[in-house]
């Protein structure tokens, strides 16, 4: 992905991101739906409620990096909140469908793509270190695509 350095370009990102998340969702049968996915902890429903759960997290990353700001929480803090996200999707995701998951991508991703018009234009590259990785305000927009490429090869079909 190329440095994403305005408006334009952080919507399209968004808008080909969500085109991607649909046809993976979509491309699922309802067998593969309830089937345990190759992560250990979730079916590939819960990993899809997951993916669409993580589509609002562009609005803490922004909010942090146009001060460059990062945040790191250490190892201790991490080990529990990943624990707490394990079981959170769990219980949050029972009944969801894919239409659910679909429908609740898009709220999610609303939330991220409300951020981008509130951006400075000296903003855009303003940055620091987020969860163990160095990145920009204008590349946090990329996060969910990367987040859904790499969850997409955890999903296990018939």
């Amino acid at each position: 992905m190329s440095e994403i350095t305005n408006a334009e370009q952080a919507h399209a990102e968004l808008d080909q991101t969500r085109e991607e998340f649909r046809e993976l969702v979509q491309g699922l049968s309802s067998e593969d739906w309830n089937r345990k996915s190759d992560n250990s902890g979730w079916t590939n429903a819960q990993l899809c409620w997951h993916l669409a759960f993580t589509a609002s997290g562009g609005t803490l990353r922004v909010s942090r990096l146009r001060q460059n700001k990062g945040m790191q929480p250490f190892g201790p803090l991490m080990a529990a909140l990943n624990v707490l996200s394990l079981w959170l999707v769990r219980i949050r995701s029972r009944g969801a469908t894919p239409d659910s998951v679909l429908d609740f991508f898009d709220e999610r991703l609303a939330m991220t793509r409300g951020v981008i018009d509130t951006i400075g234009d000296d903003e855009w590259g303003n940055g620091g270190v987020f969860l163990g990785e160095q990145t920009t305000v204008g590349n946090s927009f990329g996060f969910v695509r990367g987040h859904i490429s790499e969850h997409a090869a955890q999903l296990r079909r018939g």
